[in-house]
């Protein structure tokens, strides 16, 4: 696994993973299958299987090879694991948020995604929204 250099020493980061942006810079965070924005708050999407979902009732892109793609192929995010993860509960708040995105989806596959080596001219937090 290749890991990325994010520009950032925090040792107190406890999500199990990390989305970069193409400067690689933190944009979201993985924890308990929730992708949360960077205020570690907010529930913007979250994950089943490989698929990634938001506000919509399809899916949205799917992460493979340590980056999120959107259906259309183009980069999102980085993926990356983040080595010094301790698990945690999800509040009360952010379950219900999650379950809102789940309760939603009416279409839980896509067609197959080819990646592209481009970025996305949108940001992740626009994609999901």
């Amino acid at each position: 696994m290749q890991f990325y250099s994010v520009g950032f020493t925090n040792t107190q980061l406890v999500f199990m993973y990390i989305l970069l942006n193409k400067e690689r810079e933190p944009i979201a965070y993985i924890e308990n299958m929730m992708i949360l924005d960077v205020s570690k708050q907010n529930v913007i999407g979250i994950i089943i299987g490989d698929c990634f979902f938001g506000k919509k009732e399809q899916v949205i892109g799917k992460i493979f090879n340590e980056h999120a793609y959107l259906v259309s192929g183009e980069i999102i995010a980085f993926v990356i694991r983040n080595p010094n993860y301790i698990s945690t509960s999800p509040t009360k708040e952010q379950m219900e948020a999650a379950w809102d995105i789940l309760a939603q989806i009416t279409k839980h596959t896509s067609d197959w995604i080819i990646e592209k080596n481009t970025w996305a001219s949108i940001s992740l937090e626009e994609s999901l929204s």
